[in-house]
C-alpha cells in the first residue's frame, strides 16, 4: 500500500533536501581553508561548531518529517472501510480484501533506512463438485459429459470430487524508504509478496507445497506521477471476482494477471476527481510460457513472446470521482493489451501472430457503503497469455488467433444489522469464437455464483456456490455445482 505525503511533509523534504544544498555551497566558501593555509584553533573551533549546528537542524527537519509522515499514514489507515465495502471491493486487485488489516511500520530498518510492514494469512480451502472440473483445485473449465469425448475432455457424469489445501496462505511485506532528495524527493515504496500456489512439483506430495512469487515491484512516486519496476497485476483488468480464489476466474470471464514489467502511471485531479493514466511495458509468455515450436526443432524451448523481439504493452485510461454519498467513489476506465509471438516453424504457413484485447470496467457504489456494482467487458485475440479464450490462442491447424469475448457483473452487499457479513452475486463468461476451434474446442464458460463472507476480525470465512458450465465443439456440455469454504487468520 502507497501513502501519499501530506503538502507539509513534501515541503519539510524539500527543505531538508535545500538546506543541505545550500549549506555545501555556503560554507566552503564561509570557511575556506585554501584561503589559510594554517588556519587557526579558532577557525577550527568555529568550523567543528557550524557543523554541528547544521547537524542538529537536519535532525529536527527529519524528526518534524517523520512525525508529519506519521500522522498521514495513521489518517490514511483510518479511513480504509471494512474489509468487503465498497471502497476496497473498488481496488480489488491492489488491496484485495485479505489485506487491508495493515500492522504498524516496524521500527527496524535495513541498512537503506527502509522500515518494513508485514502483513498476511493462513487459510484453508475445501472444495465440493458434483461433476470433474478440468483441475479439482485450480479449476477452469469442466470437462464434456459426453461419453464419447476423449479422456482430455471429458469424464463420467457425477464424476464427484472432494478436495482441501492450505496453498493460498501468504505472506508480504511493505516496504518504505526515505525520500530520495538525489531525484527531486520521490517516495520510495515497494512489495514483496508469496503464497504457497505450486503443489505437485517434482512428483511432491499434497502436503509439500512450494513458494510461488506474487508480487515484487520497487515504486517512485512524485507527486501524481510515478514509476514501478519488478512483477505485480497487469494494467488491464483492474477487478476481478470475488469467487474461485486459485484463478479468480481467469479463463472463464476475467482477464489480467502478474507479469515482469516497468509501469508509469500518472493521476492529476481534474474536477471534483482524477484521472488515472497508466502504461505497461511487460514480457509477453510470461503466464501461458507458450513454445509453440516441436520438440527437436530450433525454436524449441523457447518461449515465443521473447522470440518476437517485443514486449507486452497495455494501457487504461480512467476516471475516479466521489459519487452522491460521502467517501464513495465511482470508477470507470478503459483498456487495450497488444503483444506478438513469433515462431520458427510455420503453422498453415503463419510464424508470426498478434494479440489483442479492449476492454473497460466499472465500479460504483448503489447506496451508500452497504451495496455496490463492479464488473468488466472486453473483446480479443489470442488472448491466452492474459488468461482469455478459456486458455485457448492460437489454432494450430488454421495459424489463426482464436477471437474471444466476455466479462463479469457482480453486485456485493453489506447488510446493515449484520455488520461481520456480506454478500456478493454475480455473472462471468469467457465465450471464444466456435468458428475459431476445431472439433473438442472448449466453445464458451458460463457461470453464476453467490458467495458469503463472514468477518470476525482477524478471522475470516467464506461459502460459495458456483453453478458452472462449459460447452465444446462437437461435443456435449459438462456442468458443476461447485461449492467452497475457507477460513483465514489474517495478521
Amino acid at each position: 500500500m502507497q501513502f501519499r505525503n501530506t503538502g507539509k511533509s513534501r515541503f519539510g523534504v524539500r527543505r531538508v533536501c535545500g538546506l543541505i544544498l545550500v549549506l555545501s555551497v555556503a560554507l566552503p566558501g564561509r570557511f575556506s581553508l585554501a584561503a589559510d593555509p594554517a588556519p587557526s584553533a579558532e577557525a577550527f573551533e568555529a568550523l567543528k561548531k557550524a557543523q554541528q549546528e547544521m547537524m542538529q537542524q537536519i535532525r529536527a527537519q527529519q524528526e518534524k518529517i517523520d512525525e508529519l509522515e506519521h500522522q498521514a499514514r495513521a489518517q490514511k489507515l483510518a479511513a480504509i472501510p471494512l474489509p468487503g465495502s465498497a471502497i476496497v471491493e473498488i481496488d480489488a486487485k491492489t488491496a484485495p480484501p485479505a489485506e487491508t488489516n495493515y500492522m504498524p511500520w516496524s521500527d527496524v530498518t535495513v541498512a537503506s533506512q527502509t522500515k518494513i510492514k508485514l502483513y498476511g494469512f493462513a487459510r484453508l480451502d475445501a472444495i465440493y463438485d458434483t461433476d470433474r472440473p478440468n483441475n479439482t483445485q485450480t479449476a477452469a473449465y469442466i470437462r464434456s459429459e459426453d461419453p464419447n469425448a476423449p479422456g482430455t475432455i471429458g469424464a463420467p457424469k457425477h464424476a464427484h470430487d472432494f478436495t482441501m489445501d492450505p496453498r493460498l496462505t501468504r505472506l508480504g511485506a511493505d516496504l518504505i524508504a526515505p525520500p530520495m532528495c538525489s531525484l527531486g524527493g520521490p517516495e520510495l515504496t515497494g512489495k514483496i509478496e508469496i503464497d504457497f500456489y505450486n503443489n505437485g512439483l517434482l512428483g511432491q506430495s499434497e502436503s509439500r507445497e512450494a513458494v510461488r512469487m506474487r508480487h515484487a515491484y520497487l515504486k517512485l512516486k512524485w507527486d501524481d506521477f510515478s514509476l514501478l519496476a519488478g512483477q505485480t497485476w497487469d494494467v488491464i483488468s483492474p477487478l476481478y471476482p470475488i469467487v474461485n480464489p486459485d484463478l479468480v476466474m481467469w479463463g472463464a470471464g476475467n482477464l489480467g494477471d502478474r507479469r515482469p514489467q516497468l509501469r508509469s502511471e500518472w493521476t492529476p485531479e481534474v474536477g471534483p476527481g482524477k484521472v488515472i493514466l497508466q502504461g505497461e511495458v511487460g514480457l509477453t509468455g510470461a503466464d501461458n510460457n507458450q513454445s509453440l515450436d516441436p520438440a527437436g526443432t530450433t525454436g524449441a524451448g523457447f518461449r515465443d513472446g521473447e522470440k518476437s523481439g517485443k514486449p507486452t504493452l497495455q494501457a487504461r485510461g480512467a476516471y475516479r470521482t466521489p459519487f452522491v454519498w460521502e467517501k464513495q467513489f465511482l470508477e470507470f476506465g478503459l483498456y487495450v493489451h497488444r503483444a506478438w509471438q513469433q515462431t520458427d516453424t510455420k503453422f498453415n504457413g503463419v510464424n508470426k501472430f498478434d494479440s489483442l484485447a479492449y476492454g473497460l470496467d466499472l465500479s460504483m457504489p448503489l447506496y451508500t457503503d452497504t451495496i455496490w456494482l463492479k464488473g468488466e467487458l472486453w473483446s480479443g485475440k489470442d488472448v491466452d497469455d492474459v488468461r482469455g479464450g478459456i486458455f485457448q490462442g492460437i489454432n494450430e491447424t488454421t495459424g489463426k488467433g482464436i477471437r474471444s469475448k466476455g466479462g463479469f457483473v457482480e453486485i456485493g452487499a453489506k447488510l446493515p444489522w449484520w455488520k461481520w457479513y456480506n454478500i456478493h452475486a454475480g455473472y462471468s463468461t469467457d465465450d471464444p469464437n466456435n468458428a475459431d476451434l476445431n472439433t473438442g474446442g472448449r466453445a464458451a464458460n458460463r457461470t453464476w455464483y453467490i458467495a458469503n463472507r463472514f468477518y470476525f476480525d482477524p478471522v475470516e470465512i467464506g461459502f460459495d456456490y458456483l453453478r458452472w458450465r462449459t460447452d465444446y465443439i462437437g461435443f456435449l456440455k459438462g456442468q458443476d455445482n461447485r461449492f467452497q469454504m475457507y477460513m483465514s487468520y489474517k495478521f
